[in-house]
């Protein structure tokens, strides 16, 4: 005797397999972060009726929710901002960026392997909105990346807004450090923009030091025109306790990575957009 299962049934459960808190959940006393990335590959066509054909769609998973990113949404009380402007961590997590890079995503990455160079490492706003269902919550954040040439991209992640030039995903203003201490970087010259209780200055944006031994970051909470605050400084590499700048170390400023994801290859040529639907889920009950 044949077994038949309706195909609802069929497609209720897989659309809960997908859609499982546990995909890609940071556990952290109950609470739980599950993520879940789609993307559509678009190209142009030529025809004015029809510009946009959509060549590819594909489910991505689950990403990994950053140690930094959990960091800095630990300090949302703290943060500074200009009157009337956001300053929470998930506001500010809304901005799409790729790459090419194929090593595997780790709550440690501060980063994306390997940096687009063909419209990708330039950070595209998303539209932000949240979906609500009885005790199942969502934060959703769509942005679309045009491309400018040719790549296989294999990377994707979410960045908090930055004060960075021009949105970029680093900087190198004020390198390199000049002093540092297990909470503070020192940087030359007077380069940075002080934060205050109206001004965001360098707030919510990462130093990693890119020279000298056990290479390190730190979130910064505060900072004056050359002296960065932060909790503390951590090993790029493992996460774990990391070492104060010294003189004459260089460094690279970043904004916060939220959640980082790799996946097959998706080629793109000039003039292709890809379209990231990310859906970031948190449980409650713990």
């Amino acid at each position: 005797m044949r077994l038949r299962i309706p195909l609802p049934f069929l497609r209720r459960s897989v659309h809960l397999m997908l859609s499982s808190p546990d995909d890609g959940a940071v556990h952290t006393s109950g609470l739980v972060f599950g993520t879940r990335l789609l993307v559509d590959h678009f190209r142009c066509t030529g025809n004015p009726k029809d510009p946009r054909r959509l060549v590819d769609r594909r489910d991505l998973g689950s990403g990994i929710v950053t140690n930094v990113g959990v960091m800095a949404l630990a300090n949302d009380f703290g943060w500074a901002a200009p009157s009337g402007a956001a300053k929470n961590t998930l506001k500010l997590a809304n901005n799409h960026a790729s790459g090419t890079g194929t090593t595997a995503p780790a709550a440690t990455d501060i980063k994306l392997a390997t940096a687009s160079t063909a419209g990708g490492q330039v950070p595209t706003a998303g539209t932000q909105t949240l979906v609500s269902a009885a005790n199942l919550q969502k934060y959703k954040t769509v942005g679309t990346i045009a491309y400018t040439g040719s790549e296989a991209v294999s990377e994707w992640g979410l960045v908090t807004s930055s004060t960075l030039p021009s949105g970029a995903l680093s900087s190198s203003t004020g390198s390199p450090f000049t002093a540092g201490s297990a909470t503070s970087g020192t940087t030359t010259g007077t380069s940075l923009t002080a934060s205050s209780a109206t001004v965001q200055g360098q707030q919510s944006s990462i130093f990693e030091r890119t020279s000298g031994s056990n290479l390190s970051y730190g979130l910064v909470v505060s900072n004056t025109t050359s002296v960065v605050t932060v909790p503390a400084w951590y090993l790029v590499a493992t996460g774990a306790a990391g070492q104060a700048p010294a003189n004459a170390e260089t460094y690279l400023i970043r904004p916060v990575l939220w959640d980082r994801k790799t996946f097959s290859a998706i080629s793109v040529i000039s003039g292709d957009d890809l379209q990231f639907t990310y859906l970031l889920t948190i449980s409650s009950g713990g």
